[in-house]
């Protein structure tokens, strides 16, 4: 063989090498990094959810229905010193109605604190409201204005419509301390924050302290 084709040969034989050498590192890469393209995608799309998990009132809201009367129905979860609580409600509109005047609540009547169903409240321990004790369980919430004066009132019946209000199931009448919202709330928000279980509504916002045991 002359020098020319032992020249020839050599590179060829060079070319091979370094094809089969970067066929290979190739190979053995790509499961490394599809396992990392998986695993990052994992964790964007758990972020997304965390991101995406909507707040109402302090709490995480989950949608339920829409009210017959327009009034959507939520359901919103707070976690507070260890204790869980759910409030189910339907969250009417102002529709330029006025408090007091053309919606309830009403002076001088009891409020299902919401449209359409009872507004239930449930939690898994035991909770203060101002100098009330409620017993973990299921109750329906509804307001009383008397005179200048709003109490909340839990009731131990569920599952009613929020104008069946029975007040022997009443458990307790807690008077609420009244503001107004700045701006009015156009719909209304139950809230648990800040050590406060309360609610704004038009031109009124109403709440009493709450504790979990």
């Amino acid at each position: 063989m002359n020098a020319r084709n032992l020249l020839i040969t050599s590179f060829l034989a060079f070319l091979t090498l370094a094809f089969v050498a970067a066929c290979g590192g190739a190979g053995n890469e790509a499961p490394e990094a599809d396992a990392m393209d998986h695993e990052g995608a994992d964790l964007d799309a758990e972020a997304t959810d965390a991101g995406a998990m909507e707040m109402l009132g302090g709490g995480h809201l989950t949608p339920v229905h829409d009210g017959t009367g327009g009034s959507p129905h939520v359901s919103v979860h707070w976690s507070v010193d260890g204790g869980n609580i759910t409030i189910d409600y339907g969250r009417p509109y102002l529709n330029g109605r006025v408090v007091g005047e053309s919606v309830e609540p009403m002076p001088d009547s009891v409020w299902r604190l919401g449209a359409d169903e009872a507004t239930t409240l449930t939690t898994d321990r035991e909770l203060m409201l101002g100098g009330e004790t409620i017993p973990a369980g299921e109750y329906t919430l509804w307001t009383m204005q008397a005179g200048d004066e709003v109490h909340l009132i839990v009731n131990s019946e569920t599952g009613q419509w929020g104008t069946a209000h029975n007040a022997e199931h009443d458990l307790v009448h807690v008077p609420m301390t009244v503001g107004e919202p700045d701006p009015p709330a156009e719909q209304l928000v139950i809230a648990i924050e800040d050590g406060n279980l309360g609610f704004e509504w038009g031109t009124l916002t109403a709440s009493v302290p709450l504790m979990v045991h």
